[in-house]
């Protein structure tokens, strides 16, 4: 002979809210919330204004994991290194630097950053100024951005001959080249930038 056992209408009620409904909500509530994912990417601004190689640094924010990560300049792609939880572009010009990235969920974000500090401008050279003491060009050089690389500052001669300094003042930027009279020479200057200028300069007979 079988008992049966009767089933209260709570213990009905509970069941199904513990036993279905409940799981059911958190279940889809939490794929929801994953789907809804978006990435966010920060980037980081630099603070110095000095003239060399920049970087642009940047990190993403997202729960799910990042599958894809993009960089451009200027629309061509380019490489970037992961240090930590940032991602580095090495900045060599000035321009438009955009990010692509992708979540797990094929959510993405896209941000741009605009690099303008990179010295573009280069040095000048003041032959204005220029002067002449018997076979001796005395004229100054300099660079309101970065500095003058006085180790690639040379002269060329109408032949094809490459002269070089007699003499350098790294402080007042004057620089002296022996010459004779009646030759032509064309003064090549860089920066530490690697921005050049060249001028050419005449002595008379």
């Amino acid at each position: 002979m079988h008992t049966k056992q009767k089933i209260s209408i709570l213990e009905i009620i509970l069941r199904f809210f513990f036993g279905f409904l409940i799981p059911y909500v958190l279940i889809n509530g939490i794929i929801f919330f994953l789907y809804i994912q978006v990435p966010s990417i920060n980037i980081v601004q630099p603070d110095s204004k000095e003239y060399e190689a920049d970087k642009v640094k940047f990190s993403v924010e997202c729960f799910l994991p990042i599958t894809n990560v993009k960089t451009y300049f200027n629309d061509t792609e380019i490489a970037y290194k992961k240090l930590g939880d940032y991602y580095i572009i090495d900045a060599s010009d000035n321009g438009l630097y955009k990010i692509d990235v992708v979540a797990l969920n094929n959510a993405t974000d896209s941000a741009t950053g605009a690099v303008e500090t990179k010295d573009a401008v280069a040095p000048s050279i003041d032959f204005d100024n220029a002067i002449i003491t018997g076979n001796v060009l005395i004229f100054s050089v300099y660079d309101d951005q970065a500095q003058i690389n006085y180790d690639n500052i040379y002269a060329t001669l109408e032949n094809g001959e490459r002269i070089y300094p007699t003499y350098m003042d790294k402080s007042s930027g004057n620089i002296q080249f022996k010459i004779e009279s009646g030759e032509k020479l064309v003064v090549h200057v860089e920066d530490i930038d690697g921005n050049s200028s060249e001028a050419s300069f005449s002595i008379g007979e």
